[in-house]
């Protein structure tokens, strides 16, 4: 026994008259033809791609969105495209994807441009419909019934002999109704202009005059290192580093502008929405740098960085690539093990080492016990004033050696 199905689209005002209603995987922009009119507005969902001498599986080019992307392609027999439908630019979910006991699945998303859901309203739109076919060489139906007066959403018909029986049809199927659920983060916003608590606003993206802080504990510190990498008021996205946000780390916070919140990842929200607080009292909510690059619009506000993040902008600049290759960001060390680390990928991305500064600073000694993993008696105060001389040091020197 064989059982064969295949989706299909098809325009609201065309009635189901026939089954097969386009021929399987099929694919082009064909004309309206004085006979069947209707043949320009039926589509497979499937068709085949031509790739290396090989017939991969690919969604209908016609149901393509922005929402869609291909990646390169890996040895299966579907075309590697992903559905996102976030802001930022991520893998998303497989438009196709086959398992054990299925050949091919969709995505139902895709669809969600072009056919109605139950009980929509809208007009000039799509329908799906699911073509089948059943053959059988051992007829154990001794009859068929069924009938076609009855039958709006779909035709059957049937062809069967002696020994066999072939059942085909074209069936207008339904997508699942479902309750819309939209997600309600219990996040507390300062309003910029009036600096006081108020509510979230999730549609908020483009920095307009609705803007607010968004603040953390810096316990969200080590969540942020495991998924992005931190420069100077940016974090970039370890598996994208298209995607990239506004962020102030000060000193008992982490704060993030309401708008590049809402940019975030869902997935990421909810790793970090557990460490959204509103400090006890009202202070600085930006760094002075952040103040003169978004509200102050001066062109010289990288001037106004600390120390670490001026040679962060100046790598960012110049040599960001083979950073982020060596796996390195910019975060104030909590301990002298976090600190030797930072060292080495320094000295390996710019070839400056501390024996060239030892002469003439007794910090570089220190740093260099710290480097080689030797004794060094340095409290964390210490610890951070030596990073922040250490980078002003490397940032003066790399920045006249790229300078030549």
């Amino acid at each position: 026994e064989d059982f064969y199905l295949k989706l299909v689209i098809k325009h609201q005002t065309i009635k189901i008259k026939e089954t097969w209603l386009i021929n399987n995987m099929e694919f082009g922009l064909p004309e309206p033809n004085e006979n069947n009119p209707s043949e320009a507005f039926i589509h497979n969902v499937i068709v085949n791609r031509k790739y290396k001498s090989r017939n991969l599986y690919q969604l209908n080019p016609l149901l393509l969105s922005d929402e869609i992307s291909e990646f390169e392609y890996n040895n299966t027999d579907l075309v590697n495209a992903y559905f996102n439908d976030e802001y930022s630019t991520l893998q998303g979910l497989p438009v196709l994807k086959s398992t054990s006991e299925t050949k091919l699945l969709v995505l139902e998303k895709v669809f969600k441009n072009y056919v109605n859901e139950p009980e929509s309203i809208v007009d000039s739109n799509f329908e799906l419909v699911a073509e089948f076919e059943y053959r059988t060489h051992d007829n154990h139906f001794k009859t068929t019934k069924y009938d076609l007066n009855q039958l709006t959403d779909a035709f059957i018909r049937d062809d069967k002999d002696e020994n066999s029986l072939y059942i085909l049809g074209s069936v207008k199927i339904s997508l699942p109704k479902k309750e819309r659920k939209e997600i309600i983060r219990r996040i507390q916003v300062i309003d910029l202009h009036k600096v006081e608590p108020r509510e979230h606003n999730p549609n908020h993206f483009n920095g307009d005059s609705t803007e607010g802080f968004v603040c953390f504990k810096p316990e969200i510190i080590d969540t942020l290192m495991r998924f992005y990498y931190l420069y100077d008021l940016q974090m970039f996205d370890k598996s994208n580093i298209e995607n990239s946000y506004l962020i102030d780390v000060l000193g008992d916070k982490v704060v993030f502008w309401e708008a590049e919140y809402n940019k975030l990842p869902s997935a990421f929200k909810d790793k970090i929405d557990q460490y959204n607080f509103i400090p006890d009292t009202k202070g600085k909510y930006f760094s002075p740098a952040m103040f003169a690059m978004q509200l102050d619009a001066d062109w010289n506000w990288d001037k106004k960085l600390t120390p670490d993040y001026k040679l962060a902008n100046l790598i960012r600049e110049r040599d960001f690539n083979r950073a982020i290759d060596l796996g390195l960001s910019f975060v104030l060390p909590k301990n002298k093990s976090d600190l030797r680390g930072f060292i080495l990928k320094i000295e390996s991305l710019t070839d400056i080492k501390l024996e060239q500064y030892s002469l003439v600073s007794k910090e570089a000694e220190q740093l260099i016990n710290i480097r080689e993993d030797k004794d060094s008696s340095i409290d964390i105060t210490d610890l951070n004033n030596i990073y922040q001389k250490y980078c002003h040091a490397i940032q003066m020197e790399y920045k006249n050696e790229s300078d030549k």
